[in-house]
């Protein structure tokens, strides 16, 4: 696991964070037929994806 701590945290403010990632790109399955199945594929099929996800917000709200 890994720890982020913000370095601009005030504990008088409101706040938000979430974590968003993203994943290192990887072929898409045309492109696995093609490799592996000698399969024909359109010179503009995309062949390469990249996903992204984002968690849920985690809220911080200050004391009175």
């Amino acid at each position: 696991g890994a720890i982020w701590t913000d370095p601009d945290f005030d504990p008088s403010q409101n706040a938000f964070y979430y974590a968003r990632v993203i994943e290192i790109p990887t072929p898409r399955w045309v492109l696995y037929d093609k490799l592996r199945l000698g399969a024909e594929i359109p010179e503009d099929a995309v062949t390469v994806g990249q996903e992204r996800a984002y968690t849920s917000a985690i809220w911080y709200t200050p004391e009175d």
